[in-house]
């Protein structure tokens, strides 16, 4: 982590058992906790928080920063609606095939290895990641951001990282997050970051496993809701409700699977060890020498609920076709079907996941949240559905940021913006 000596003591000083976890700040930390410059914005990621959780009663909270501020009908993620490359679309503007995370496992031929999102060297293998993410674009443009874990920011971006990180551990609790953050704006003006970025993996894990709308997931929302009322508070006591914005988003929405909905691969054709690369809800497959034909051949058309494409096939509107780290041939099932093995498949009878996501965007049971409150946001607006793409624009609109080359249009946000 890169930081002055002063801020490592003072982290190594405040955090909990982790090393990372803010304590609680001190009268004198408070009083001396005046607004920096320029507000500063917190950009919140409810993984797998569908757009409709919104409105259940458990998101008391959210619901009313949405009355409050800014509400859209629905965010529309990128293809593969996945965690790695929809949270690194939102954060650079930019699609799957252009910053080249298309999936959360992908091989790449130039590198000659393969990347996973639990995979530590290469989460932090700068090679993988292109564009340019908003925080790198903060810090090259004189402000100080940080991360309480973002896809991405564990890894060095064209030469970047956020002045303050921490690698991904699923054992640092929701409340240490929400502590962390605040000690973040406990800092001196000169020391405290413009940009933070705020991860929860619920409801993702509870959804992927219960049902997108079981009573355990709506339970996850009510739990998540509380820790947003918790950072609320916390900017509350720390008199920078004024002065702080928040946009809360999610990476994708969830539908609802069941072993009814399953295309087996193998029943199509007789895969080599190594081709089937991934599965589920996003197939990649990298058939050996001679055997593409084959493969193709037996599996586009064999079932309603399959589409299947060469690399350089892929409807446009994926914004996949070429790029060299998709497999030769892709296929995806319909929304709330998966593709899998014989093997996984028999595995499935025993239980399988409840929920997924991964294929077609267009489909609302895949779409995300998004809500902006604070100074810089007009009050009560809602919003049509958009793409999640547009957002990094409007990060740095509210940051005063020149915005990197991205996919989005930078003149679109003059609606909900209080300037």
């Amino acid at each position: 982590m890169r930081s002055s000596a002063w801020v490592g003591l003072f982290l190594a000083t405040m955090l909990s058992v982790l090393g990372c976890a803010a304590g609680t700040p001190t009268p004198a930390v408070l009083a001396a906790a005046e607004p920096a410059p320029g507000s500063t914005l917190i950009l919140i990621s409810l993984d797998g928080f569908r757009w409709d959780y919104l409105d259940w009663p458990e998101a008391s909270n959210l619901s009313r920063l949405a009355a409050a501020g800014v509400r859209a009908q629905g965010l529309i993620p990128v293809f593969p609606s996945k965690t790695f490359p929809c949270h690194y679309s939102i954060v650079t503007g930019l699609y799957p095939g252009h910053h080249g995370i298309i999936s959360n496992n992908m091989y790449d031929p130039v590198i000659g290895g393969e990347f996973s999102l639990g995979d530590r060297d290469a989460v932090e293998d700068t090679r993988w990641w292109g564009g340019e993410p908003i925080w790198v674009t903060a810090e090259k443009q004189g402000l100080k951001a940080a991360a309480m874990f973002w896809p991405g920011t564990e890894g060095e971006i064209a030469g970047t990282r956020p002045s303050y990180w921490h690698r991904f551990d699923k054992g640092f609790s929701f409340e240490d997050r929400v502590a962390q953050v605040l000690a973040w704006l406990d800092l001196p003006l000169a020391e405290r970051p413009r940009l933070i970025t705020l991860y929860f993996e619920h409801p993702n894990d509870i959804s992927h496993h219960f049902g997108p709308e079981a009573p355990e997931t709506r339970a996850a929302v009510s739990e998540l809701d509380g820790h947003i009322g918790d950072l609320l508070a916390g900017l509350e006591a720390r008199g920078l409700s004024e002065s702080v914005d928040l946009v809360i988003t999610s990476d994708h929405g969830m539908a609802e699977v069941s072993i009814d909905r399953v295309v087996v691969l193998d029943d199509y054709v007789e895969f080599e060890e190594g081709e089937l690369f991934e599965f589920g809800a996003f197939v990649q497959i990298f058939p050996k020498a001679d055997r593409e034909e084959t493969i193709y051949s037996a599996l586009v058309g064999a079932h309603p609920q399959l589409a299947v494409y060469r690399r350089n096939e892929i409807p446009e509107r994926f914004h996949l076709r070429g790029n060299p780290r998709v497999a030769p041939i892709m296929a995806t099932p319909e929304v709330g079907w998966e593709a899998v093995t014989r093997q996984r498949f028999e595995r499935y009878r025993f239980g399988m996941l409840k929920g997924d996501h991964g294929q077609d965007p267009s489909d609302p049971r895949l779409h995300g949240l998004f809500i902006a409150s604070g100074p810089s946001f007009k009050p009560g607006v809602t919003i049509e559905r958009f793409e999640s793409v547009e957002i990094y624009n409007l990060l740095a609109a509210v940051l005063d940021l020149e915005p990197a080359p991205n996919d989005g249009d930078p003149t679109r946000w003059s609606e909900i913006l209080d300037r």
